[in-house]
Parts: structure tokens; C-alpha cells; sequence
């Protein structure tokens, strides 16, 4: 009698591992279904509405686009970033089987169906914006680089960094300044500043320079330990600043190991590269300035930051038209006001998502 229920048990078991293995290969033919909600791969989705998708597997953020608007997701999150506007797709996006799989509620997005979107409205919690550090590069004895006519990149960065304070000011959010005059910081100096004000985000403006009078535009940086061959150009000559301090070794840490920076820089990560790309957006669709790039780079400002940073070259002093820009107050004037746009709709998306959490 045992012997005859050991095997109608075994039995049982297979037969439900059966039926199970069966239900998995339905869901991977005619759409997945987890927590009653549908799923399709996004691949599917974009070949059957015209769309474009990439994923970035470094920031682990898809973009969906056609003509007309951008969407973005995160695996794992109900969230999805549609026309400016965050809503919540009641399921999260998930991988499945190396697939990435969105609700049927994003694909109806593109299709032209009316659906109903929970909106999202700010938290109050933690995840909000409330203070910034502006670090206006270089500074005394160290000029920065030097451009068209002899226009100095730490007057030009400073000058900048003042106006964004008092645009930012003026939307409610603190602002500190690593310097507000002719002075000059060592680097280490630059982001104590903003780990001893707790501040939500550290900003560092810079502008460029480089041999080939044409080269011109906009770039972003955020921290990396991988680079490529410009980024590594570009950090060389900012990194540079380190010749005027004295007794400079950042190699080491007095304040953080490097498990406890790759933690850091690890949660930071996602939100450097989206206030990054939102103050490029910004530039682009307002002054029309041509956007060279947003990518990582392993600047020592940004390294000791203990809080999401990014370093902004705002454009090429070298270049005889841009230089000519740059050295206009009122050119200045209008980059700090978008890049002071780009900051709030990051704030806005940011503080909707919970920090990208929800």
C-alpha cells in the first residue's frame, strides 16, 4: 500500500510539473500574463506600431520613440515617462526568459486606444530635491582653458554658476556655491562642500577647449569607472587642476573606501545620467545648442560626491562663434535659465517617481 501511494504521488508531480511546463510555453506563445496583467515583448510592441527602442544596459533605462514622443522604463517599475508626463502602468516592466516584457497598458500608448492612467502626484518623503551645490570650475591661478580672444573658462563658469543659483532660488530649491569669486578650490575641497551641506545633487560647470577650432557644443558627463577615448581626453585636462594643490593624493580616500564608492556611485547612477540628459534635452529644444554627448567619465570632482553629480561643459571656448557666444551675458544669461528648465523637470520626474523607485 505505501509502495502503490509512492507512486501515485510521483505521478502527481509530474503531472503537475507537466502542466505548469505547458502553461509556460502558452504564456511565451500568445503573451505572458503575471498578476492578471498581459505582457508582450517590447520588441513585438515597437515592430507592430513603427517604434524605436534601445536599451542602455549601463543606466538599465529603455527608451521607446516614434516621430512624435519619447517614453521611457525601468525594469521593475510600473512607471513609464510618456509625453513629459509620468504615469503608472499598474504592472511593472519585467524581464522574462532574456525578454523584455511591458504591460499591455504600454502598448496601448502607441495604438491609439484611450486608456485611463492613475497620475501620480509629488511625495513628500525623502526623495525630493531641495538643495543643490554649483561648482563653477577652476579659479585664481588656474584660468581653466583659454579661448577665443583670451576669454577665461573660470570667469566664464563662475559668471554662469551665479545666474543658475539665482534661477534656481527663485523655484525654492537652496543653493550653495563652491566659490562665489575669483578663488580657487582644490578639487577634494569642491565636493566636501556639498557632502558637508547634504545637498541632493552636485553640479560642476566647466566649458571646453580643444585644438580643432571647429569642435563645438554641448556635453555631460556623469561618474565612471568606464570611459572611452574622448571622455578620457576631457578628463585629463580637467583633472589636470590637481598641479596648482599641494600635497594631493587621490588615490586615496580619507573619507571613503572603495566598496563603500562603488556602493555610492552604484545608487547614484541612474539619477546622474537622467538629470544629465534632462539639462541636454533642455539645451537642445530651447537654445537649439548642438548636443555632443552625455557620457561617463571618471572626474575627480565627481568621484568624492556623495550624492548624484554631474559635470557640465557648456561649450567650446576655442571655437571662434561659440567662444563669442559664451562671452556674451546674455548668451550666459539664457544657458543658465535652461539649464536651471532641465533641473526642474528632472525634479518634477524625480519627485513623481519616488526617486525612481515607484
Amino acid at each position: 500500500m505505501l509502495i502503490k501511494n509512492k507512486y501515485i504521488y510521483i505521478l502527481s508531480l509530474i503531472i503537475v510539473f507537466a502542466i505548469i511546463s505547458l502553461s509556460g510555453c502558452a504564456g511565451s506563445q500568445k503573451g505572458l500574463r503575471t498578476s492578471r496583467a498581459k505582457y508582450r515583448s517590447i520588441a513585438q510592441v515597437c515592430a507592430d506600431n513603427n517604434l524605436l527602442w534601445e536599451w542602455d544596459g549601463f543606466s538599465q533605462i529603455i527608451t521607446v520613440k516614434n516621430l512624435k514622443v519619447t517614453a521611457k522604463l525601468y525594469p521593475g517599475s510600473r512607471l513609464v515617462l510618456y509625453d513629459n508626463q509620468v504615469s503608472d502602468l499598474n504592472s511593472p516592466v519585467i524581464v522574462q526568459q532574456g525578454m523584455i516584457m511591458v504591460p499591455e497598458s504600454f502598448a496601448a500608448l502607441f495604438s491609439g486606444k484611450t486608456l485611463h492612467y492613475k497620475e501620480l502626484k509629488p511625495q513628500s518623503g525623502s526623495f525630493s530635491i531641495r538643495k543643490i551645490v554649483i561648482d563653477a570650475g577652476h579659479g585664481d591661478q588656474d584660468p581653466g582653458a583659454i579661448g577665443f580672444k583670451g576669454i577665461q573658462e573660470k570667469e566664464i563658469v563662475l559668471d554662469i554658476a551665479k545666474r543658475l543659483k539665482n534661477e534656481l532660488v527663485a523655484n525654492g530649491i537652496e543653493v550653495v556655491l563652491t566659490r562665489q569669486t575669483d578663488l580657487f578650490q582644490p578639487l577634494e575641497r569642491r565636493y566636501e562642500i556639498a557632502n558637508q551641506a547634504k545637498a541632493d545633487f552636485f553640479i560642476s560647470i566647466h566649458a571646453n577647449a580643444a585644438e580643432a577650432k571647429s569642435a563645438y557644443g554641448f556635453e555631460a558627463y556623469f561618474l565612471s569607472t568606464t570611459y572611452d577615448d574622448f571622455s578620457k581626453a576631457v578628463q585629463i585636462r580637467e583633472n589636470a587642476v590637481i598641479k596648482f594643490e599641494e600635497n594631493a593624493d587621490y588615490n586615496k580616500s580619507s573619507d571613503l573606501n572603495a566598496t563603500l564608492w562603488d556602493m555610492i556611485l552604484s545608487e547614484n547612477r541612474i539619477e546622474s545620467i537622467e538629470m544629465a540628459n534632462s539639462i541636454a534635452e533642455q539645451l537642445e529644444k530651447s537654445l537649439k545648442l548642438r548636443i555632443r554627448f552625455v557620457k561617463g567619465a571618471k572626474f575627480l570632482v565627481l568621484k568624492g560626491a556623495q550624492m548624484p553629480a554631474v559635470l557640465l561643459e557648456v561649450g567650446y571656448l576655442t571655437n571662434p562663434e561659440e567662444g563669442a557666444k559664451l562671452n556674451n551675458p546674455y548668451y550666459r544669461q539664457m544657458l543658465a535659465e535652461s539649464i536651471a528648465q532641465g533641473i526642474l523637470e528632472y525634479k518634477k520626474i524625480f519627485e513623481l517617481s519616488d526617486g525612481f523607485s515607484r
